[in-house]
């Protein structure tokens, strides 16, 4: 069944990297009644469930559609549909942007208050627990 899913980051190295396109098994936050499914980002301690999806989709509201969030590490790294790359700092000041400009990393006059990501699955699994 297709479904969306916010992706709200922790930062630190908590959160899951996801791109478009790609099926694979998913961690969410254990979603309360009429509460909006969202990725486990270990950040508060509870309760998670799992699933397999195939994301169709993500996207951010002053950014636009995004292929893909690397999360791996201190700074993430974000691909812009439109092709662009942005390096977000993920520990010292999380959410400072870097811009990749003729051939290097420059700082970005780019202020993002919200990252919080729409992330919209063609086809996503029936819930399990997990241990």
């Amino acid at each position: 069944m297709a479904m969306n899913a916010l992706w709200i980051p922790a930062w630190y190295e908590l959160d899951p990297s996801i791109v478009v396109g790609v099926t694979e098994e998913f961690v969410f936050h254990k979603p309360a009644t009429n509460e909006a499914l969202r990725f486990y980002s270990g950040a508060k301690e509870t309760d998670a469930v799992k699933a397999t999806g195939a994301i169709s989709s993500i996207h951010h509201k002053v950014l636009g559609d995004i292929e893909s969030v690397d999360a791996q590490g201190l700074d993430y790294t974000v691909v812009l549909k439109d092709g662009r790359r942005l390096l977000v700092n993920a520990e010292e000041d999380p959410g400072l942007i870097y811009e990749w400009v003729d051939d290097s990393w420059q700082p970005s006059e780019m202020v993002i208050q919200d990252w919080r990501l729409d992330v919209k699955f063609t086809s996503l699994s029936p819930f399990k627990t997990v241990d």
